[in-house]
């Protein structure tokens, strides 16, 4: 009874911390996570990262990764890996990353700085590969809160730390102390029969608490478990089952239900990660000299994506969203001191080195699009050699109504003006594959950004006389609406739509013409359409 009222206590503990520290980074306009990483600080200083803490936050951890890639997985299709953009630039990368960084450790190898001088050829070269990733965790966690992730550098993003995690499972088979058994070569077929299984249980899960069971069964035992018992990284099981499930057609509302859950697993995952260690003076030092590294990691990033043929935008968004170093480095730093080839303390070195960088590229990314625009006339010279806009539209030709997000609320919205003002409607969706599949169908839909300043032009809005943001999430509208209230002389009229009197409360700050509050409108709505057929 102590030992349970103990761990009533511990929890009772982190969790208050964890809530305070992550509503204090809000307030001051950082991202929550890195309040939680604080929480692991603050735990530390105290004393408590031992026993019941330790356990509790290493099972939630574990969850809260295999949730995230999950879902991750359910909106990735497969064949955007193959894209040049992805898996070159991912290679490439890594590659140079490996052979630069390797080689400049081997130089520090000869100084008389205490952690260098003891390195040896191979683990210079293991340090490098270790800093050459990015964590997927890390970088999906911004996109989300960034409302990027389903965007065009969004998918980038997600497909080149793909690329990165499969080279984590190669150099884990390689290390290993023992190989994987035979029973990875029954992978490809696994995943083709349960991929009839999964559907066909997803179509009999309907829309409640039974939907919500599956996709923690599909994450854990038909992907985790199932990839742990033959040999591979449990998490990748988990990735690889939601990309089989993306093509159903409830995998958006697996998506939903599922994204609660992640999010308060992968507190536990941020928490952990300050739990890590205190370190000394000699830790410290050495980390931000690695750090330096960083600058070096996204300047390589930039450099790789605009020459293979990215735009300067989306390569800025997409260096932006990839430079940090990731969880990765301490699971190579282990295999490393397990074989004898680093110190205990590169350990803890490469933890802090991770805080750190995850504390620099927090509000960064919070600002990636103001710093774009801040900084867009020098970031521009890295496109190719025509100098084309990132923005793929030219013109809106006779548009008077312009819908921004084609989804759920979009759509409909588009097929009743349409219907009144044939002709007069266009649809703009930041998701390439979506709006070209409206295309197909016969809507007038374009690929673009609105939250992109130069989207906003005069000459392309000189038609327009209503535009209607539809895209269901805040943040989305948010970043648009902040593009186009600086717009001093533009003679549309603005309607959003809003979910919370707080965000209406934002918006109604910016004058915008029409605001939509979906909860308390959407009865009504219904009301007066039924009572036509009183």
């Amino acid at each position: 009874m102590r030992m349970i009222q103990e761990a009533y206590v511990t929890d009772a503990v982190w969790l208050s911390i964890a809530f305070v520290s992550g509503l204090i980074a809000k307030r001051v306009g950082l991202p929550t996570l890195i309040g939680f990483l604080i929480t692991g600080i603050v735990l530390n200083i105290l004393g408590v990262k031992s026993g019941h803490i330790s356990d509790i936050l290493h099972v939630l951890s574990d969850l809260g990764i295999m949730l995230l890639l999950f879902t991750i997985g359910l909106k990735i299709k497969i064949q955007s890996l193959f894209q040049k953009t992805v898996w070159l630039t991912a290679s490439l990368h890594v590659l140079i990353m490996v052979v630069i960084v390797g080689l400049l450790l081997f130089l520090l190898s000869y100084t008389s700085l205490q952690m260098f001088s003891d390195l040896s050829f191979k683990a210079c070269f293991l340090i490098a590969f270790a800093l050459s990733f990015s964590s997927t965790v890390f970088a999906a966690k911004i996109l989300e809160e960034r409302s990027d992730l389903s965007s065009f550098h969004g998918k980038l993003t997600i497909g080149i730390l793909i690329i990165q995690d499969i080279f984590a499972v190669l150099f884990l088979g390689f290390t290993a102390p023992e190989t994987p058994g035979l029973w990875i070569f029954a992978i490809p077929v696994y995943l083709y029969l349960i991929h009839f299984v999964l559907y066909k249980l997803l179509d009999f899960s309907g829309h409640g608490e039974l939907l919500t069971v599956f996709g923690f069964f599909a994450a854990f035992v038909a992907g985790a478990f199932a990839f742990k018992w033959m040999g591979v990284k449990a998490d990748l099981g988990a990735l690889a089952i939601g990309m089989l499930l993306v093509y159903h057609p409830k995998a958006e509302e697996l998506y939903d239900h599922m994204m609660g859950y992640k999010d308060f697993f992968l507190i536990a995952f941020f928490v952990s990660i300050g739990l890590t260690g205190l370190p000394g003076w000699n830790t410290l030092f050495t980390a931000f000299i690695l750090l330096i590294f960083l600058v070096l990691k996204s300047g390589l990033f930039m450099m790789l994506l605009s020459r293979i043929g990215v735009k300067a935008r989306s390569a800025f968004l997409t260096t932006i969203s990839l430079s940090h170093f990731s969880e990765f480095g301490l699971i190579i730093g282990l295999v490393a001191v397990q074989s004898g080839w680093l110190s205990q303390d590169w350990l803890l070195v490469l933890a802090m080195l991770m805080i750190f960088s995850f504390l620099i590229a927090s509000p960064i990314n919070a600002s990636a699009h103001r710093l774009f625009d801040r900084y867009s006339k020098w970031i521009m010279k890295m496109n190719n050699r025509r100098g084309t806009d990132d923005t793929e539209i030219k013109d809106f030709g006779e548009a008077e109504y312009l819908i921004i997000g084609m989804g759920s609320i979009g759509r409909p919205a588009y097929d009743y003006l349409n219907q009144i003002y044939p002709g007069k409607v266009t649809g703009i969706d930041y998701k390439q594959e979506y709006a070209k599949a409206l295309v197909e169908k016969g809507y007038r839909v374009y690929w673009g950004d609105a939250s992109y300043r130069t989207f906003w032009t005069y000459k392309r809005m000189a038609s327009v006389k209503l535009v209607l943001l539809a895209m269901s999430d805040f943040t989305s509208n948010k970043n648009t609406l902040t593009e186009i209230v600086k717009m001093r002389r533009r003679k549309f009229k603005v309607a959003v739509i809003t979910h919370y009197p707080e965000e209406a409360a934002q918006f109604k700050k910016w004058n915008v013409d029409f605001i939509y509050d979906y909860k308390s409108n959407i009865g009504v709505d219904f009301a007066e359409k039924s009572s036509l057929y009183a």
